[in-house]
């Protein structure tokens, strides 16, 4: 008996590990990524009945399982990263059928406000807006602009005339100002927060989907200088066949093989990806897209159906469908594709 209690544990622990790895990964769907947490969440409900604390469990099982994470302050401190921290407060809350107010209820200082962010919607969001000002300034800017709290652009506007702002607060307050629908220069936009040391990867990768072909290329050209992880990234998210070539080659170095590949199927779907490096050098040429227009997952970015690619695509192909429809129509909260049962469509 000891021993299935045993298998058990390490059958939840190999679905969290797992689910953990689906954030790098180009291959997983909506639906794969739905029936993946759904099989966590059976696995621990049978775990939370049968399993005894005392057994020698993994930390963040025994935490679900003594409740532990029901305090908000004793789930940050979990040897966790931030993302871990957030999946395991949805799945906290998923096993007692609670909703995510347990834990803004508990909100009251800023170490607690980046999980805060990652947690909340945008009802949750225009609530908790202005105990976040008072807290940690900084979050809050950064909450109205991934909620898409357009009443409050008024209020981020008139912060630009605080000339107390460091560099990175500036940066992501006009970053939170463009989700929200004011122009920016994509490019001056990426350099501003990379320069302040903020830049993070899906602010790139937003920046990129909204830029013009010129400051796409802008943008790249100024990464391959300065960072080449990130360039790798932006070429993918750029979706100009004329990197192609580019990635390719970089693929064959080992330091960079895995973010190439991720850049080519991101832009070309896995299948066209696939193809384009397993084809002889001589013969690729008839392969690589005859467009000058930006693709994303193999098709034109001016024509792809959105609400397919949310359904159907990888975890970085619904986040480009996702970016697009934010700023498309400004207002709208923009979704996580690595969330619990794979984020909410932005809808108004």
């Amino acid at each position: 008996m000891m021993q299935t209690f045993s298998d058990l544990a390490e059958r939840s622990h190999l679905l969290w590990l797992q689910r953990d790895r689906f954030s790098s990964s180009d291959y997983i769907t909506l639906t794969q990524l739905q029936q993946h947490d759904n099989r966590l969440l059976q696995s621990v409900r049978l775990c939370q009945r049968y399993l005894s604390q005392q057994l020698d469990l993994p930390l963040w099982l025994q935490a679900l399982l003594d409740n532990r994470v029901a305090d908000l302050d004793s789930l940050l401190s979990l040897p966790l990263t931030l993302s871990a921290q957030v999946l395991l407060a949805e799945l906290w809350l998923a096993l007692q059928q609670k909703t995510k107010a347990h834990y803004f209820e508990q909100y009251c200082r800023s170490e607690q406000s980046l999980l805060i962010c990652l947690l909340a919607d945008k009802p949750a969001a225009c609530r908790l807006f202005d105990v976040m000002q008072s807290f940690d300034r900084r979050s809050a800017v950064q909450l109205a602009g991934h909620c898409g709290l357009t009443t409050q652009r008024a209020a981020l506007l008139q912060q630009k005339t605080d000339h107390t702002l460091g560099a990175a607060s500036l940066a992501e307050l006009n970053y939170a100002l463009y989700l929200l629908g004011q122009h920016s220069d994509e490019f001056e936009l990426a350099q501003q927060l990379q320069s302040a040391e903020c830049l993070t990867t899906r602010q790139l990768q937003l920046l990129l989907l909204g830029a013009c072909t010129e400051r796409k290329i802008r943008i790249v050209n100024a990464l391959c200088s300065s960072d080449i992880a990130l360039a790798v990234n932006a070429m993918g998210f750029s979706g100009l066949a004329k990197f192609c070539p580019v990635l390719l080659e970089i693929a064959q170095e080992p330091a960079h093989r895995i973010a190439a590949q991720s850049a080519l199927i991101t832009m070309l779907g896995a299948l066209a990806a696939d193809s384009l490096q397993t084809e002889l050098a001589a013969n690729r040429q008839r392969l690589m897209p005859d467009t000058t227009e930006p693709l994303l997952g193999g098709k034109l970015l001016n024509s792809l159906d959105f609400a397919a690619c949310w359904a159907e695509g990888n975890q970085y192909q619904r986040f480009a469908v996702a970016a697009l429809r934010v700023m498309q129509t400004p207002g709208l909260a923009l979704a996580e594709p690595n969330n619990w049962q794979g984020g909410l469509w932005p809808v108004a």
